[in-house]
C-alpha cells in the first residue's frame, strides 16, 4: 500500500505487555499490515500513577511527548519530560517510563523493524 489514512480512535487499544507494567496502553498506528515495512509508529498512554516497567530490546526508539508529564529512566539517566519533548533511546539500553501525575501521560514512539523484536523484562527499577 502506498498511502494510508487512519484515525487514532479507530485503532485497538491494547495493554502494554512488558511484565510489571501497570495502567499502560499501546496503539499500533503504522505497521507492516498497512505497508510500513521499515518502521512502526505507536501511541502510548500511561494512566495516572501507571508505568511501563524496566525492559530492554535490540531496536532503538524515539519518543515524542504529546501530553502530560512523565519520568523516563534510560541507562543512567532519569528525567521528567512533558509536551513537545523528545527522547532517543538506543538499542539494548534498559529503560522504563512512569506517570506520577494525576493526568494521562501520552507519547508517540517510532521503532524500526529488525530481525529480533523481542522485549526482555528486567527486574530492576528506575
Amino acid at each position: 500500500m502506498d498511502i494510508y489514512f487512519g484515525h487514532r480512535k479507530d485503532v485497538e487499544v491494547q495493554p502494554v505487555s512488558v511484565s510489571g507494567s501497570k495502567d499502560a496502553f499501546i496503539q499500533w498506528l503504522t505497521t507492516k499490515e498497512i505497508g510500513s515495512l521499515r518502521y512502526a509508529l505507536r501511541k502510548f498512554t500511561i494512566k495516572p500513577h501507571g508505568l511501563i516497567a524496566m525492559h530492554t530490546h535490540k531496536y532503538e526508539e524515539t519518543l515524542y511527548i504529546l501530553s502530560g508529564r512523565g519520568i523516563v529512566c534510560a541507562g543512567e539517566a532519569k528525567r521528567t519530560v512533558g509536551p513537545d519533548d523528545y527522547v532517543y533511546i538506543g538499542g539494548s539500553v534498559p529503560h522504563a517510563l512512569m506517570n506520577e501525575s494525576d493526568k494521562d501521560f501520552e507519547f508517540l514512539c517510532i521503532i524500526p523493524y529488525i530481525d529480533d523484536m523481542r522485549i526482555e523484562s528486567l527486574q530492576t527499577t528506575c
